[in-house]
């Protein structure tokens, strides 16, 4: 009776003996937290400038200088803004700690009035909270002479 009784309490449900190797549970907040650590920052040394009275028909160069301030290498996608704006900008990878610059080119031929133009950088990373791409706007002033 004993033996049978014995027997029995081997066997109760929670016995991690019975258990396989792929039985293992995942704690869902432990990922969820591993994901929380990845950090995504880039921080523009002056991301609004200034460039004063232009005369139409001139073109200005401006230099959008960034670094990468998180734990995770920065990947642009895309850079896009007006016509009047042609801009180039890093196709590799910036680590973190590494500097990089959107370059951009401002042709006033097209424009007759002062203007505040942005400029939308979209990265390849992700937020780490909500999944979905990020993006970052720049811009720069000009008054029409």
């Amino acid at each position: 009776m004993i033996l049978f009784i014995l027997t029995l309490l081997l066997q109760i449900p929670g016995d991690v003996s019975s258990y396989n190797s792929t039985d293992y549970y995942v704690d869902q907040e432990a990922i969820t937290f591993a994901d929380a650590q990845r950090i995504v920052k880039m921080t523009f040394d002056d991301p609004h400038q200034e460039l004063g009275k232009v005369i139409r028909g001139e073109k200005r160069e401006l230099n959008f200088d960034f670094i990468n301030d998180g734990n995770e290498a920065i990947k642009i996608e895309l850079v896009s803004a007006c016509e009047c704006t042609t801009l180039d900008w890093p196709r590799k990878a910036v680590a973190p700690g590494e500097k990089g610059t959107i370059h951009a080119v401002f042709d006033s031929s097209e424009k007759e009035a002062s203007e505040t133009i942005e400029i939308d950088i979209y990265l390849e990373n992700t937020d780490p909270e909500t999944n979905r791409p990020i993006m970052k706007i720049v811009s720069y002033t000009f008054e029409m002479d």
